[in-house]
């Protein structure tokens, strides 16, 4: 039965999570970011914001849901795990990117589900909390945007790079990632999908942007094309 307030248990859930990992799993230079965004998370439930229902489109990276929702979570991922398998048929789920050079490696094995935001069941113009999933051997390549952004690794074990220069690093169920605004980071899968909750805050509505040689700043800025509606 549809229930649009399990997306808000997600956003507590999501708050709990991040504020009970700054001491032990993020860096210092990130601790305020993940400060703000759980500060941000916890306001959700005391504003009137409004539902919004845009068309459905295929998705072909959710072949990868029964294995992202069949696991059985560490306690201490319980909550923020069940969670997110309830919201899963709440958030609005798109391939987010149109087809082009940079996405089509990756674009068949991904899944974005936006619950809060600008094309969210639940609008929201500066925040965005939603789920996804990257499909198994697959790279979402480097990247970066003006929004600040946080996954947190519900199943799997990717591989990380953040930062355009440091070597890509495993992370299990649990694992949160920050990225601040404009900073580079890419996501590689081995044998198993990624299922994630993410969040972005800040500048949400400026575009992500690429170089081919990411390191190499005299580049000029390339953008993926953005999928409308």
């Amino acid at each position: 039965m549809y229930n649009i307030s399990k997306l808000y248990d997600l956003a507590s859930e999501t708050a709990i999570f991040l504020k009970s990992q700054i001491s032990s799993q993020i860096p210092d230079t990130h601790k305020q970011l993940a400060l703000n965004f759980s500060a941000d998370l916890e306001t959700l439930n005391s504003k009137s914001l409004k539902e919004q229902w845009r068309p459905e489109s295929v998705v072909r990276g959710l072949r990868f849901s029964p294995q992202s929702l069949g696991n059985q979570p560490t306690p201490e991922l319980r909550n923020l795990y069940e969670a997110a398998r309830i919201a899963f048929g709440l958030v609005r789920w798109t391939e987010f990117y149109e087809d082009d050079e940079w996405s089509r490696s990756f674009l068949p094995n991904f899944a974005n589900g936006e619950g809060f935001g600008p094309d969210g069941r639940i609008y929201h113009n500066s925040i965005i909390l939603g789920l996804f999933i990257l499909g198994p051997n697959c790279v979402y390549p480097p990247h970066a945007h003006p929004g600040e952004e946080f996954y947190i690794v519900l199943t799997g074990h990717p591989e990380w790079q953040i930062g355009a220069s440091n070597q890509y690093k495993e992370k299990t169920p649990g694992s949160v990632l920050i990225h601040r605004s404009n900073e580079c980071h890419s996501i590689r899968t081995i044998e198993e999908p990624l299922f994630a909750v993410f969040g972005w805050r800040g500048n949400i509505s400026a575009p992500s942007w690429y170089r081919k040689d990411m390191t190499d700043e005299s580049e000029k800025k390339l953008y993926p094309k953005i999928r409308k509606g």
